[in-house]
């Protein structure tokens, strides 16, 4: 059974399947400015690609800059400007299996295609 990327939210740990995850980045110093959701812009492999703190919407709090926040670089939904979308997560620490029922697994394409509204206009590179 394939595994999964578990993240402690404010909420509580919750989980991502490794197979949506393309890449994980440490916690990096963002351009541009932060609005609502939307935490940055991070140079990934050349091209801008917009993070989102996930903590912040799912449970309205800013994710801590500790040990452990991680940039999950996942694809981005089907309509959205950009190919890759950053999600900003505490607690990456550590992987699990998809049938642990300690975590609760994320809807990533319920929360994509609601962040891709809220992706701003690029920087110029």
């Amino acid at each position: 059974m394939p595994g999964s990327l578990r993240l402690r939210l404010q909420s509580g740990p919750h989980s991502v399947p490794l197979k949506r995850v393309y890449r994980v980045a440490g916690f990096a110093a963002l351009s541009g400015e932060p609005d609502e959701y939307f935490a940055g812009w991070f140079r990934f492999y050349g091209k801008q690609t917009p993070v989102f703190d996930l903590n912040r919407v799912i449970c309205e709090t800013p994710t801590p800059e500790e040990y452990g926040s991680r940039i999950l670089v996942v694809e981005a939904a089907p309509n959205a400007a950009v190919t890759y979308i950053g999600l900003l997560a505490p607690g990456v620490t550590d992987t699990t299996g998809a049938d642990d029922r300690d975590v609760t697994p994320l809807d990533l394409d319920l929360y994509l295609q609601m962040l891709t509204n809220f992706i701003p206009t690029p920087p110029t590179q």
